[in-house]
């Protein structure tokens, strides 16, 4: 990376990191999200995966963006791999990167992934980024919470005549991994198996470490790999934690 991309996309970082709107609102003031769009459908090839991750990449590399990294990508790419799942969910769609690459490593027959986000025109963008990856009838992002949006999950593990999730990515509000597990929890909607990668953020965005507290103390419920890894573009400290479900819990009934 050359020094003017460098600084380029510090700047970038600390213009998000320095608005409390769009800590909490999970947007740019910039329009970034918008401006992705645009080099997306210009530079990148429709309907192939790679191709629209490699373009988020490169535009990434002058403009910071709230994607998982390359590094945590590897580990987030090996555990779906490991589970396969047949039905996945990602809290916290952002601009639709970690969704493609979820659900483009998704190998069973009619695989689906649903991917909730709070921030309406980022759900937009990740539409519209999705689609043009080819993977609008394997990929559902819904406008919202968890909390606001669990009888939708609900009926779309129904829909798929599956007992509960196999997988999950949280990449959300760090605040909420803890309450929005439990929930899950409470209403069936984990089962023995469930695999469940959850992101932290760096300085700035943290408030994982109760769910990350509850990890560590619940090997029990919880078979927990925690990997350290760095945050571009200041190599800030952060988490990645790839979990397997143990318990066996009764289903809900959908």
């Amino acid at each position: 990376m050359v020094f003017p991309q460098i600084m380029s996309r510090l700047w970038s970082y600390f213009v998000f990191l320095c608005s409390k709107r769009a800590r909490l609102a999970g947007q740019s003031p910039d329009g970034r999200e918008a401006v992705l769009l645009n080099y997306v459908l210009k530079n990148a090839e429709k309907g192939n995966p790679e191709s629209v991750l490699s373009t988020i990449e490169n535009f990434a590399q002058h403009t910071w963006l709230m994607n998982i990294g390359k590094q945590k990508s590897t580990i987030l790419d090996g555990a779906v791999q490991r589970i396969d799942p047949k039905v996945a969910l990602e809290l916290g769609t952002y601009c639709g990167y970690s969704a493609i690459r979820i659900a483009s490593r998704m190998t069973k027959p009619e695989s689906k992934l649903v991917s909730i986000e709070m921030n309406p025109q980022n759900c937009s963008v990740a539409r519209a980024i999705i689609e043009h990856a080819g993977l609008s009838l394997k990929v559902k992002v819904i406008g919202g919470t968890l909390a606001d949006k669990l009888e939708e999950v609900d009926g779309f593990i129904e829909e798929e005549r599956v007992p509960y999730l196999d997988f999950i990515f949280m990449d959300h509000s760090n605040q909420c991994y803890l309450s929005d597990f439990l929930l899950l929890k409470e209403r069936g909607m984990l089962g023995k198996g469930t695999g469940i990668v959850a992101n932290s953020s760096a300085v700035g965005f943290a408030g994982a470490s109760d769910f990350f507290d509850y990890l560590r103390s619940h090997p029990e419920e919880l078979e927990t790999e925690e990997h350290k890894c760095s945050v571009d573009p200041l190599s800030l400290p952060s988490t990645l934690t790839v979990s397997i479900y143990r318990a066996d819990l009764p289903v809900f009934t959908h």
